[in-house]
């Protein structure tokens, strides 16, 4: 196996497929509005399915693959090693491909992005992060402020939230408190965190307390839509949790349908039928 090839797990593996199916689906609904593809934490790496040993697709290239292309495609990824990387994958779909690298959250890196994004465009945006350090509300704001399009249409957000591989599990460790409070902008979460510790709520509603507290952040902002979607498949309690935020419509039945349809896996008998 090339060095360069990632071994996926079956959760992660699982959500690469269900994503490209979502964005399938989701440039369908557009007709003829031009729509421009915002992923923040891109990679640029190469993937085989843990498995079987299967190669198979990143979010860049899912994106890139769909039978109804999106106007304009910008990619952020985290330095120059993946710019290079993820500029050989993407080279044979000409035209429309921008990459930035750099941290998103550092305004120089975001004034690149915007510059890139026309005011008259609606736009959607993946923010897969690495963990939940790599996010910050100040992201997420920004986003927000800019993205109006000629209908006054926000950028529209699909956020894989990582909740119980990330968040969850540092939630009591006081070395890990300012970052989550980056995360959320404020410090509300402390007492989700205290009700825990005290026994006071159990697991699986800090949860959901997690999940609501982003999602209130997200209606002040003004979004339209605000909907979360959790994805048990291959683990419980899930790893992630799925979070939309729109002005144009709410999309998480389309999400819900992707996440939940039955599925082989690459290297499995009948994927791909």
């Amino acid at each position: 196996m090339p060095e360069a090839q990632k071994q996926l797990k079956k959760w992660a593996c699982h959500k690469l497929e269900c994503l490209g199916d979502y964005l399938e689906a989701h440039a369908g609904t557009l007709n003829n509005t031009r729509c421009c593809y915002l992923e923040l934490f891109a990679r640029g790496d190469s993937y085989v399915y843990k498995d079987t040993d299967c190669p198979t697709n990143g979010s860049e290239l899912r994106a890139l693959k769909i039978k109804i292309r999106f106007a304009k495609y910008i990619f952020v990824v985290r330095d120059r090693g993946q710019a290079q990387s993820l500029k050989r994958l993407t080279s044979p779909y000409n035209g429309g491909i921008s990459i930035i690298s750099g941290n998103p959250v550092h305004q120089r890196v975001l004034k690149q992005l915007f510059d890139l994004v026309p005011r008259s465009m609606a736009s959607l945006a993946l923010i897969d992060p690495p963990g939940y350090r790599r996010l910050r509300w100040s992201l997420i704001k920004k986003l927000a402020a800019h993205g109006n399009d000629w209908q006054g249409h926000k950028t529209e957000l699909l956020i894989i939230f990582p909740l119980e591989m990330a968040l969850l599990r540092n939630l009591t460790r006081p070395e890990c408190a300012p970052s989550i409070t980056r995360l959320y902008g404020n410090s509300q979460w402390l007492e989700i965190k205290r009700k825990w510790q005290e026994s006071k709520i159990e697991p699986s509603q800090a949860r959901q307390q997690l999940v609501a507290l982003f999602k209130t952040g997200l209606k002040s902002l003004g979004y339209r839509y605000v909907s979360d979607f959790s994805p048990t498949r291959f683990s419980r309690p899930p790893v992630y949790h799925i979070i939309w935020a729109s002005d144009r419509n709410n999309r998480i039945k389309m999400i819900q349908e992707v996440w939940t349809k039955p599925r082989y896996l690459p290297g499995e008998m009948f994927h791909g039928e």
